[in-house]
């Protein structure tokens, strides 16, 4: 016998009420947080790494207005206002918190990778039949983290192996050894990746209310930007390590010509990017002769 509808439907449940019919919570096993805190430190950890790029491109890009500027701002990075002489381990110590950033970012983030042909599979199909802008987003991220993985941590490597080589003319006669295809790939797939990153923390926390159509105009345009100002930057350094192995001196170290007030004294103290060889140049006595000459040479 079927009960009357006015029975039946007398009492529609609520969302709680279904949860809390369809699952006691008493009877539940207790589950483990350790999903929500690499949740938690993802999201932190590519925020800060997004943020890092932007500073990273700025960085950079000084050399696009001089070589002094650049080198100016390395050796402040150096400490090189500490003691009068640039400190090594200070790039060591920022490197290897960028790549423990990038270490627990990645561990946090490879258990929502696909771990099979099959999930790959299901994965681009359910891309292609939803068509919905945010999942393609997620994808193109799964493509570029996997690039990141071959090309970050070559680089990574060689500033913590070797962090007297960071300068204008070893920076680039490092990127010219590197080329320019491995420099544009590593480029687009870390802008990408980290804008596309940095777009979805701010939705998924939250931290943006507004239209998310908007915010993701502005992540494009942001990226092709990037992408762009990191390709003129790159294309410097290129021509800068060209002509110094045309002119037989990769290894040469660049003396700046109008060094500031913080790490003149470096300068001075033998600190500077210019061999061993040329160390009797900077003599007491002999400063002036040496900076004509050096003018002439550059």
């Amino acid at each position: 016998m079927q009960l009357p509808d006015n029975i039946l439907r007398a009492h529609t449940p609520t969302l709680d009420e279904n949860i809390k019919g369809a699952i006691n919570d008493k009877d539940m096993p207790r589950r483990s947080k350790w999903t929500a805190w690499c949740d938690v430190a993802q999201s932190v950890t590519g925020g800060l790494l997004a943020i890092f790029l932007f500073c990273h491109m700025a960085f950079t890009s000084s050399i696009q207005i001089s070589k002094d500027l650049f080198w100016n701002l390395v050796a402040t990075s150096g400490l090189t206002f500490i003691g009068g002489h640039p400190h090594e381990w200070a790039h060591v110590i920022f490197v290897g918190l960028i790549t423990l950033l990038i270490c627990i970012h990645g561990l946090c983030a490879l258990r929502r990778f696909p771990s099979s042909y099959h999930q790959c599979r299901d994965m681009k199909n359910h891309v292609r039949l939803i068509h919905h802008t945010d999942t393609t987003l997620w994808a193109i991220q799964i493509v570029t983290a996997v690039v990141l993985l071959i090309c970050v941590f070559p680089h990574v490597i060689s500033m913590l192996t070797n962090p007297s080589g960071i300068g204008p003319n070893l920076s680039g006669v490092h990127a010219y050894h590197d080329g320019l295809l491995y420099t544009f790939i590593f480029l687009i797939a870390a802008e990408t990746h980290g804008l596309i990153g940095l777009y979805r923390v701010l939705v998924k926390w939250g931290i943006w209310s507004g239209e998310r159509e908007g915010l993701r105009k502005a992540m494009i345009v942001i990226t092709v930007l990037m992408i762009l100002c990191g390709a003129a930057t790159a294309l410097k350094y290129y021509s800068i390590g060209a002509d110094q192995v045309k002119l037989g001196t990769p290894a040469e170290r660049y003396v700046p010509q109008n060094p500031s007030n913080s790490a003149h004294s470096g300068l001075t103290a033998g600190t500077s990017e210019k061999p061993r060889r040329n160390a009797g140049l900077f003599s007491a006595g002999n400063e002036n002769g040496a900076e004509q000459q050096l003018q002439s040479a550059f």
